[in-house]
């Protein structure tokens, strides 16, 4: 037969066994195309060669048995011109078909193996809680509230672009929430910069889940300077004497419980130590001959561990604080939870409720941290011992190297000398130590 037409294709009636019509374009060694007429009377294209004198066959796809259905005449040639130039350069079709085959199943594959956004954030953020930072959970609640009304939680993290971050962070300014989007803008960077680190980690090769970035679309996109001041207040004198003096009376018996109350008082008298490290404390850390509280490197920010004296006033306040958790190993337990810790949000309300009831200006907890590193500074005690006492990340090499003396006669003379600050100013607050007896276990 000479060249196939559609007419012909129609015309091809079925019989009682299959049987195959071919095409006769003159060529040489480039196969042939063909139509295989099946006894059902169903007609399909098919692709021809020779290897080593034995036939080899591909399909194509349906051919025509009418003018509405099947694949064209033309597509079915232009298929077969394909595979006639792969014999023609000494490649066999079928053989070339397959590699092509898993080459697109590897790239769906792939495709379908490369993280999404939601994967990323979770990743980040687990890795986040494997490395002890305790902000792990507010990290991921702030990026899925403020990314994914925007970006779909499913979307690939390599398609996200610098325009749609962008969006999201000029929303964000647009309601006022300025220093928020610098907030989101780092985690959005730092989640990003993880991504990188984790295709590319060796670590991570068997991984069935990569991320395939190829750079960080967070790095173009600016802080927004005018939100990043750095925090000033700190309360004053007549401040701290109407804090203290109201934390041990009963005007704030309705305001706050009396866990917040201490907690607040102990940050006070163990100089500006950190909320979280105090409240989720156990009292297994305390040492009550030596007088000492232990912040241990599970809940300690720099990961070091971090030996506090304790003044009377501490200590009294511990004493004070004894009876309000006996039936739980955290100092400051949870008010429904006795194994979990109070949490951070409970002392922010607590104090939000407190400001709204008096004349003090507005504060957060970390001014307080503020407060007593500035105030101890004009009683005269250096730097270097306001840093220990408040257990901040030293950086010279002799510090973060080999200084591994604890400090604790300078602290405990200058929480002494700052313990004396507070009582004098909060005249009411003070109490001899022989009125306050013995404490502790």
């Amino acid at each position: 037969m000479a060249l196939l037409t559609l007419n012909k294709i129609i015309g091809f009636r079925k019989k009682q066994s299959a049987y195959y019509e071919w095409e006769d374009d003159g060529t040489k060694g480039m196969g042939r195309l063909g139509v295989k007429v099946f006894s059902s009377g169903s007609k399909r294209f098919v692709f021809r060669y020779f290897v080593e004198g034995k036939p080899k066959f591909i399909k194509i796809g349906d051919a025509p048995t009418s003018k509405e259905n099947g694949i064209s005449l033309v597509d079915a040639r232009l298929i077969a011109k394909k595979y006639g130039a792969m014999l023609q350069a000494g490649q066999d079709p079928r053989l070339e078909l397959g590699i092509i085959k898993a080459e697109a199943e590897n790239k769906v594959k792939a495709e379908a193996q490369q993280g999404s956004i939601e994967q990323l954030f979770h990743s980040y953020t687990t890795q986040m809680q494997k490395d002890g930072k305790r902000t792990h959970e507010a990290v991921l609640k702030a990026l899925e509230k403020e990314v994914y009304p925007h970006i779909k939680p499913e979307t690939k993290a390599k398609d996200v672009s610098k325009d749609d971050l962008i969006t999201i962070l000029a929303h964000m300014i647009r309601r006022g929430a300025v220093t928020q989007s610098n907030r989101v803008r780092s985690y959005l960077m730092a989640s990003f910069n993880y991504g990188l680190a984790h295709d590319n980690d060796p670590a991570n090769f068997i991984d069935d889940a990569k991320f395939g970035l190829l750079f960080n679309p967070v790095s173009a996109i600016p802080k927004q300077k005018s939100a990043e001041k750095v925090g000033e207040h700190f309360l004053s004198d007549s401040e701290i004497k109407q804090l203290l003096n109201d934390l041990n009376n009963e005007f704030l018996r309705f305001q706050m419980g009396d866990s917040i109350r201490n907690l607040i008082s102990l940050i006070f008298y163990t100089g500006g130590q950190r909320p979280f490290e105090l409240a989720s404390s156990r009292w297994e850390s305390i040492n009550w001959e030596a007088k000492t509280l232990l912040i241990t490197t599970d809940i300690s920010k720099n990961k070091r561990p971090h030996l506090i004296p304790l003044t009377e006033s501490a200590i009294f306040i511990l004493s004070k604080q004894k009876e309000n958790s006996t039936d739980s190993d955290f100092i400051f337990p949870h008010r429904f939870d006795r194994d979990r810790h109070i949490t951070l949000d409970s002392l922010s309300r607590a104090i939000a409720r407190y400001r709204s009831k008096t004349d003090i200006r507005p504060f957060i907890p970390r001014d307080i941290r503020r407060t007593c590193k500035t105030l101890m500074g004009e009683l005269g005690i250096s730097k270097s011992i306001r840093d220990r006492l408040q257990n901040h990340a030293l950086h010279d090499v002799s510090s973060k190297h080999y200084d591994r003396y604890e400090y604790m006669p300078e602290k405990q003379k200058a929480l002494e000398s700052w313990e004396q600050k507070l009582n004098e100013v909060a005249v009411d607050n003070v109490l001899s130590f022989k009125e306050r007896g013995t404490y502790g276990a």
